[in-house]
């Protein structure tokens, strides 16, 4: 792969357990008004980044995330609010300078796992691949590269554990699929690069690099 996304080990629950707290329980704006379930959750990543050298790949290595709970949030789609998140980037440069908005996260909820299969549904949507050069563009300019990860999550029709495993064929390097008990989840990377003309655009060319789910992979193999 031409560049790697690592994500550390903390980083690593707070992205599913988030995909699925949207999932499956109700979001309410008032006490007393209707709820949601199986809406879209959109986050940040945080961490550094690491240019190319030599043979190695250019490295965006997240250590930690945050969620935009003032996004908008739908069973289809995710309006992150850009003042809260620009606000939280200014934050971070004033009092946490050694870690750099890295990139984004967001989730693609699915009825059952037909959809996710019919649909592809764990890869990013004509839709993500425009906005995440206009995020990159808008919120981190100064940025040569980020990453962004799409999180499936679907219900399975009986309850079950499955280690995690790579994606299959041309995907394999790009992601992982796991189950916990009665859902599945998917995780997906890819990246958006600033130009030498100054554009920002989307690449389907990053490898993601999970060591936590590594350890779990070894651990069922013995």
């Amino acid at each position: 792969m031409e560049k790697v996304t690592y994500i550390e080990e903390y980083v690593v629950p707070q992205l599913f357990t988030t995909a699925f707290e949207a999932y499956e329980f109700e979001h309410r704006g008032r006490e007393r008004s209707k709820g949601y379930a199986k809406l879209e959750t959109f986050g940040l990543l945080w961490g550094y980044s690491i240019p190319a050298k030599g043979d190695l790949p250019a490295r965006i290595v997240a250590t930690m995330s945050t969620v935009e709970t003032s996004a908008t949030r739908h069973e289809d789609w995710v309006q992150p609010n850009f003042d809260s998140i620009i606000a939280k980037k200014q934050f971070f440069e004033r009092y946490w300078q050694n870690i750099e908005l890295v990139g984004t996260f967001h989730s693609h909820p699915y009825e059952n796992l037909d959809d996710v299969k019919l649909n592809r549904g764990w890869q990013g949507s004509p839709e993500d691949q425009e906005f995440w050069p206009y995020f990159h563009q808008l919120v981190a300019p100064e940025q040569q590269l980020m990453t962004h990860l799409v999180i499936t999550i679907a219900k399975m029709s009986k309850r079950g554990w499955a280690m995690p495993d790579r994606l299959k064929g041309g995907e394999h390097d790009k992601g992982y699929v796991l189950s916990a008990d009665e859902r599945k989840f998917w995780l997906r990377a890819y990246a958006t690069n600033q130009m030498l003309d100054g554009e920002y655009e989307f690449s389907d060319d990053m490898g993601l690099q999970v060591p936590a789910l590594h350890d779990f992979m070894k651990w069922s193999s013995r």
